[in-house]
């Protein structure tokens, strides 16, 4: 039987996307998870071991963690009743918190950020250590445990360091409209993005974070964390 020539092409198109794709999903994978006590991912209970691609989100529950070491290094713990959403794009890796708590660490290879509004948290270097728990959509509070984090804001290209030992308070609120009258036939409004208004709250706030985290420190004993592949140590 002979085949036509274009479904030849055809089949070598195919075959030449199933041979990329395994290079594709590895582009994509955005951590490996080495500790998980009651957690769940795709609705389905978290292994350690497991693969988080990009776009995923682990859930953990009010009485467990999770910790996943990042593909270029970094690493994240999920506390608990705590959830967050991995990406993975062109500067590295960056967490949304869903709910709750994440304590996280840059990577000596990719970058390391979550957002709040227009701001962008990221560590400075790879042995700094910072915490962010959202209270609610459009709050949260920020410590830096270890080392110095930095506050981006795109609305005013705005940047704001928060020195290891301290912690902010991060508020979004819209910016009063004023009163311009009625915008001309066949043009919109322009839209009204929300602004990170922080506020340094050193002490005992930065206490209190710091010793609810260290209320919830993996159990992982020295032989464990001795054999983990991943290259950022567990302070």
């Amino acid at each position: 039987m002979v085949i036509p020539k274009i479904l030849q092409q055809l089949l070598a198109s195919v075959l030449i996307a199933l041979l990329s794709s395994p290079a594709w999903t590895q582009s994509q994978v955005a951590g490996t998870v080495i500790v998980s006590q009651s957690a769940t991912m795709r609705d389905s209970p978290l292994i350690p071991g497991s693969t988080v691609f990009s776009g995923e989100s682990i859930s953990v529950s009010p009485t467990g963690s999770a910790q996943v070491a990042l593909g270029g290094g970094g690493r994240i713990e999920v506390l608990h009743d705590s959830a967050v959403q991995l990406n993975r794009n062109a500067d590295g890796i960056q967490f949304t918190v869903q709910r709750g708590g994440v304590s996280f660490s840059g990577g000596p290879k990719d970058a390391v950020e979550t957002t709040l509004g227009d701001a962008t948290i990221r560590t400075t270097d790879p042995l700094a250590m910072g915490l962010i728990r959202v209270e609610n959509p459009d709050s949260a509070v920020l410590a830096a445990i270890r080392g110095k984090l930095v506050i981006k804001t795109a609305h005013d290209l705005k940047t704001t360091e928060v020195p290891e030992g301290s912690a902010v308070s991060i508020t979004l609120v819209d910016p009063p409209q004023r009163d311009q009258g009625a915008e001309p036939a066949g043009r919109a409004a322009p839209a009204i993005s929300k602004i990170a208004l922080i506020a340094f709250l050193i002490g005992a706030l930065f206490l209190g974070v710091f010793l609810w985290i260290a209320a919830h420190e993996p159990t992982e004993t020295n032989q464990q964390l001795a054999t983990e592949t991943s290259p950022f140590r567990l302070q």
